[in-house]
């Protein structure tokens, strides 16, 4: 149902939802709470129609430590625990899941939901809207040369009305959910006769991936949730009688491999129909389940020399390969022709970038109203930082990040039979020069530069409602 052609009939609500598992203490933590957060938003038999776009979910984050501090588990002042800074809270979020009650099934789940915040917000956010909007909703932060914001500086606690210890609490935060459903440009039908109500589920990641840095490390910081509550905007459409129709929707899907050599190939079966577009983001894999770094940093692949899209080993959506200049700007501008290191003031990879930003934004380049993506930059939005900058958080990190947009205004492209692929040619021997310092920059096939990919594909998917049932095509 359109709400738009029943304007004189509709009332707009906000529904403020607690956690249906909620316990008498109210922590969600994996230290010392639940893990699993389940909101449930029940039906009508009136149309009622979800604003996923405006919906938030609410609540305090609150950091602490096991190992010395202050008192209280608070966060020493001097000590490094940071939080990446595109993520902000979202970080701390491994699986989101949709489902119907209805049809008792998930309508989407999003695994390594931490991995594709970053790509969203870097690639559709400003560095404006990083310090305004993103870090009211969701604590996120630039990083740059002048300032490092760790937890113990922003996330300090409040202790008006508080009783002491463990009763104070960090960050208020009030953060939208980048699930594709939600941002699929349609109301979510939430009566009898449609979706039936859904459930929503976030699942809670170990704090030792989560919080970072040195001092997180040496003094075993953890997280806590608390006072969570989802904001639901919704409309009744008064006088309307329940319809069926059909409901269309975008949806995240994720998958994971390994790249270990200059030159790799990612290889996978989606299984989706109707696929938009598709994006990659990679870290060091020994960054992993290691506290002492970001897990959810948006990587370098070193110096990308050539990149090929590709569906069933024919080149798909391009009908080219892309390649940069990196390698021929450093044969001709080293100072010393025999060290593989480049001085060139810029990575000249503006194909990749623009395919980038289309495959976030899933339209055109010119649509593109605001992104983190800029050169020689002091902030965490630089693409030309080398392969492991930012990872102990106390530096910039970069926005490096691959994606390519399939289908814009279409049905999308076809992959429930076809292997999806991408070949990467990247330099085994680069260095970056930084500020006069040779850094390592490239992939060489050790256990050391090995790099942690992480693919997601963006997919179109539509549910008829008809008096033989439900059918689901994805």
């Amino acid at each position: 149902m359109n709400r738009q052609s029943n304007l004189a009939n509709t009332t707009k609500r906000f529904l403020q939802l607690h956690p249906q598992n909620a316990t008498s203490g109210g922590l969600y933590s994996p230290r010392n709470g639940l893990v699993l957060v389940r909101f449930d938003i029940s039906s009508s038999e009136a149309p009622l129609l979800l604003d996923g776009s405006s919906l938030r979910l609410s609540g305090n984050y609150t950091a602490r430590q096991v190992v010395g501090g202050p008192g209280n588990n608070q966060l020493a002042a001097a000590d490094l625990n940071f939080l990446d800074g595109f993520c902000g809270v979202n970080m701390a979020i491994e699986n989101v899941t949709i489902s119907s009650k209805r049809l008792n099934q998930n309508l989407e789940r999003i695994n390594q939901y931490y991995r594709l915040c970053p790509s969203v917000v870097s690639g559709a956010k400003g560095f404006k809207e990083m310090e305004t909007e993103l870090s009211n909703q969701s604590l996120s932060h630039n990083t740059n040369a002048l300032s490092r914001p760790g937890l113990n500086t922003y996330n300090q606690y409040s202790t008006v009305g508080a009783t002491a210890g463990q009763g104070q609490r960090g960050q208020a935060f009030s953060m939208p959910l980048y699930a594709g459903i939600f941002n699929s440009g349609q109301d979510i039908d939430l009566s009898s006769a449609a979706m039936g109500g859904c459930t929503i589920e976030i699942l809670l990641r170990a704090s030792t991936n989560v919080i970072f840095g040195a001092g997180a490390s040496a003094n075993q910081a953890y997280y806590e949730l608390s006072d969570l509550v989802l904001t639901c905007p919704v409309y009744e459409v008064g006088g309307a009688p329940p319809q069926g129709g059909q409901f269309s929707f975008n949806s995240w899907s994720s998958m994971f491999q390994t790249v270990n050599s200059s030159d790799s190939v990612l290889s996978l079966t989606p299984g989706l129909g109707r696929v938009t577009s598709c994006l990659i983001n990679s870290v060091t894999a020994t960054d992993l389940g290691n506290q002492s770094f970001n897990s959810s940093r948006l990587g370098s692949l070193g110096e990308v020399q050539q990149l090929r899209w590709s569906a069933n080993g024919a080149l798909l959506p391009l009908q080219y390969r892309l390649q940069t200049v990196n390698q021929q700007n450093n044969d001709v501008a080293k100072v010393n022709a025999t060290a593989p290191a480049s001085f060139q003031v810029h990575n000249l990879n503006a194909d990749i970038v623009r395919n980038y930003l289309e495959g976030i934004k899933t339209d055109r380049y010119n649509k593109v109203q605001g992104c983190n993506q800029s050169y020689n930059s002091w902030s965490g939005g630089a693409v030309n930082q080398t392969i492991n900058a930012g990872r102990s958080g106390d530096t910039p990190q970069g926005s490096d990040g691959l994606a390519i947009l399939y289908d814009a205004y279409g049905s999308g492209q076809n992959f429930s039979q076809r292997v999806w692929s991408i070949q990467l040619r990247t330099s085994a021997v680069n260095q970056l020069n930084n500020n006069g310092t040779d850094r390592p920059n490239s992939i060489d096939g050790t256990a050391a530069t090995a790099q942690a990919c992480s693919v997601f594909f963006l997919s179109k998917n539509t549910i008829l409602f008809g008096g033989n049932g439900i059918d689901v095509q994805r």
